[in-house]
């Protein structure tokens, strides 16, 4: 968290493809690349290859790549507090696999989001957020549908900009969201429907 600590507002874009997801090498470079070119500041959490898969193919990060985005990017090889990383102040936007909980987590965080979905219901997902809640920007689509390094980057840009129409409509999405507990509309249905239960036992 220090690392955020030292970045402007909304500033940084958070990279994270879940903790199953290990990207192939040409998803890899289209990655990197971008974030290298895009001048966004960034903070990338990426799986390391599996033992049980070092002969499949799965992408690295390039030599010398953390040396060359020092002081504009983080990378993180493992696994990160996610929640508190998306609601920190600094960070802006949030390129995702659009796995569920990630999804719930980002809309809650009321950050711009990317979306690159693997598979299963992150396809579902990533339709939703960008195409009925309109927080989104789609971004790519699995080891086929690969952006191309210089989109990407561009991409990467404007996720950032405070004008952009879907960081109002993440705002709007995240009060919403919050509302609904600690003492919001959830909590206090959950509450009225455990004392309906306890008036049925009497």
């Amino acid at each position: 968290m220090t690392w955020l600590d030292a970045r402007p507002d909304h500033s940084v874009v958070y990279v994270c493809f879940g903790s199953l997801v290990v990207l192939t090498s040409r998803q890899m470079d289209a990655l990197t690349g971008a974030l290298e070119s895009s001048g966004v500041q960034f903070l990338l959490c990426v799986r390391g290859p599996d033992e049980k898969l070092a002969g499949d193919d799965r992408g690295v990060i390039p030599d010398g790549y953390e040396a060359r985005v020092e002081g504009r990017g983080f990378v993180i090889k493992g696994w990160a507090t996610q929640v508190a990383v998306l609601r920190h102040r600094a960070v802006g936007a949030f390129l995702t696999q659009c796995g569920w909980n990630s999804t719930l987590e980002g809309i809650a965080a009321g950050v711009v989001m990317l979306t690159w979905p693997m598979g299963a219901d992150q396809y579902t997902n990533a339709k939703l957020l960008v195409d009925q809640l309109g927080v989104a920007i789609r971004a790519g689509e699995g080891t086929q549908n690969i952006p191309e390094s210089t989109e990407l980057a561009r991409l990467l840009a404007i996720s950032v900009e405070g004008s952009r129409p879907e960081r109002s409509r993440a705002k709007e999405h995240s009060d919403v969201a919050m509302s609904a507990v600690n003492g919001g509309s959830s909590a206090k249905e959950l509450d009225e429907f455990v004392k309906l239960l306890a008036d049925v036992k009497k």
